[in-house]
């Protein structure tokens, strides 16, 4: 069965598509476009705090602290390139062909230049709650365990007042609060000791599947190496791909699931959604796949390969459900059998809500971050090539799958705090490369464009992937030195977490404790020192000061 085929008489959308063939097609008027993205972003901008993310606002902050920079240098690179774009001497195609031939080495590069990054960048450091947690229990997975363990006593000085990262069980139990699949992936790393490689695998990962999706889609010409440059080329690809995030694994799991339904392996596709749906939460991956799925059931031998995708989900489906049992015996034991209905009514009362002004405002704010984290025409040509290639299989549900997580994150309640660029989008994000892809490779397309989406990509590449490395590294390095660095031996450090910023995300440990630098939430000096006396008596205090204080143990 062809999934996509159009069916017979279906109209033709000649309308649209003649209103957007001129003059958008041309330099001018897409690089009209991409300022106004850019000029978006400048207006939506206010003051930034001198002292720093104050919670619960860290998604103004960082939106007003990195978005200005960036879309100067996007008006820089659009303006340049309007002007060279004129000029034949622009050698895009060439450089295009040959990745669109043989991407191996540039994927071979990437990849390693994303875990470098990781390391450097990033600083193989769980920056928030949201990736601590999988990390957590990855670390616990990867000793053999389902939950950590520590004296009920501690618990109070570990676990942050928001719940749902981190939970616990009335005798010391802890789990993360979000379901296994990404802390699975990340288990083996863990063991190995460098959890920080996964993403930038995922991310190599990503780039062969954007490259193996536009082969399939435009067949024959040199789509591939666009769409593979346009992604390589976007911060919010390489961000998201050295970070702890779980969207990078959904990306790539939206990819793999998009291929192996348009080459009709429907019971692979439900084993990659099974794994999609356990990564942390079942949201983004059922967003992107209800077109898909729409279809599948549209189209003839409806009832046969909805039941190889079903039974290609089932394991995911036992997997989350049998986590969820398991996190209810951990946590509330006497109500069990409630657990996960009850978990499903208190989701659907704190996280969906119908979208008032500040929600709608922080939803303009990532469609602005949307096109100011990738390449600074992207979207503008994503547009473009999702109208012209509407009728090319494929296309026209990737497009919907775009618009239907769109549309859905609108109805939650969190303007995603940290991340980097519109995060709850990033599940579906390769449509926009893609789309791009066939804009500029399109028999319609002006080499002029072509030129000018080259000089804005490679410019992104090598300028503006630069500055949001830059940007997230002293983000992190201020976040960090909030606290001394670690010394030599054992020591414990009690954080104040009612000072500084986001100083309850540092407390970060080993799940059975079993490092020698513990950070433990402080009760005030007082009580910090009783707990010293009681549990370690050969221990002196060497440091205080704002962020509370270290202890030396003996």
């Amino acid at each position: 069965m062809d999934l996509t085929a159009e069916s017979a008489g279906a109209p033709a959308r000649r309308g649209l598509s003649a209103l957007l063939r001129t003059p958008i097609d041309a330099p001018l008027g897409t690089a009209i476009a991409g300022l106004g993205l850019a000029w978006l972003s400048l207006l939506l901008c206010g003051p930034v705090p001198k002292d720093g993310p104050v919670f619960p606002h860290v998604f103004e902050y960082l939106f007003f602290r990195n978005e200005p920079s960036a879309a100067w240098l996007a008006i820089a690179i659009l303006a340049s390139g309007l002007l060279l774009s004129r000029s034949s001497r622009l050698p895009e195609r060439p450089f295009v062909a040959r990745l669109s031939a043989d991407p191996r080495l540039f994927i071979a590069s990437a990849t390693a230049v994303l875990a470098l990054a990781a390391l450097l960048v990033y600083r193989a450091h769980p920056l928030s709650m949201d990736e601590y947690a999988p990390l957590f229990q990855a670390r616990v997975f990867a000793r053999g365990r389902l939950d950590a363990q520590v004296p009920q006593v501690m618990l109070p000085r570990l676990l942050p007042p928001i719940r749902w990262f981190i939970e616990f069980g009335p005798g010391g139990a802890m789990l993360s609060g979000y379901s296994p699949g990404f802390a699975l992936l990340l288990a083996p790393f863990a063991w190995l000791g460098c959890p920080w490689l996964l993403n930038p695998l995922l991310g190599g990962a990503t780039l062969a599947l954007t490259w193996r999706l536009s082969r399939q889609l435009w067949p024959g010409t040199s789509a591939p190496g666009w769409a593979l440059l346009f992604t390589a080329a976007s911060p919010a690809f390489s961000v998201n791909a050295i970070s702890y995030y779980t969207m990078g694994a959904h990306l790539a799991a939206s990819l793999a699931f998009a291929i192996l339904l348009l080459e009709g392996r429907f019971f692979l596709a439900g084993l990659v959604g099974s794994v999609a749906i356990s990564l942390n939460n079942p949201f983004p991956h059922t967003l992107f796949a209800l077109p898909w799925l729409a279809a599948v059931a549209w189209r003839p031998g409806r009832i046969r390969n909805l039941s190889r995708m079903a039974a290609g989900y089932l394991p995911g489906l036992l997997l989350v459900a049998g986590w969820i049992w398991h996190r209810g015996q951990v946590t509330r034991p006497a109500q069990v059998s409630r657990g996960i209905l009850s978990g499903l009514s208190s989701l659907r009362q704190d996280a969906f809500a119908l979208p008032g002004w500040d929600l709608l405002l922080a939803r303009i704010m990532n469609l602005a971050e949307l096109a100011s984290w990738a390449a600074p025409l992207l979207l503008p040509l994503a547009v473009l090539g999702a109208v012209r290639c509407w009728r090319i299989p494929g296309v026209k549900l990737l497009v919907a799958s775009a618009l239907v997580t769109l549309a859905g994150y609108t109805f939650v309640t969190f303007d995603q705090a940290h991340g980097w660029g519109f995060r709850y989008f990033h599940s579906a994000w390769s449509v926009l490369p893609l789309c791009a892809a066939g804009a500029v490779e399109g028999a319609q397309a002006a080499p002029a464009l072509r030129r000018l989406a080259a000089w804005t990509a490679l410019c992104s590449l090598l300028l503006c992937t630069p500055l949001r490395f830059g940007q997230v590294r002293t983000f992190i390095d201020r976040h960090l030195a909030q606290i001394p660095p670690a010394g030599e031996g054992r020591e414990i450090v009690f954080i104040d977490v009612a000072k500084g910023a986001y100083t309850v995300d540092l407390v970060q440990n080993d799940p059975f404790l079993e490092n020698d630098r513990w950070l433990l939430i402080s009760f005030g000096e007082r009580e910090d020192r009783e707990f010293m006396v009681a549990f370690f008596p050969r221990s002196r205090r060497t440091l205080s000061g704002t962020f509370g204080s270290v202890w030396k143990v003996e």
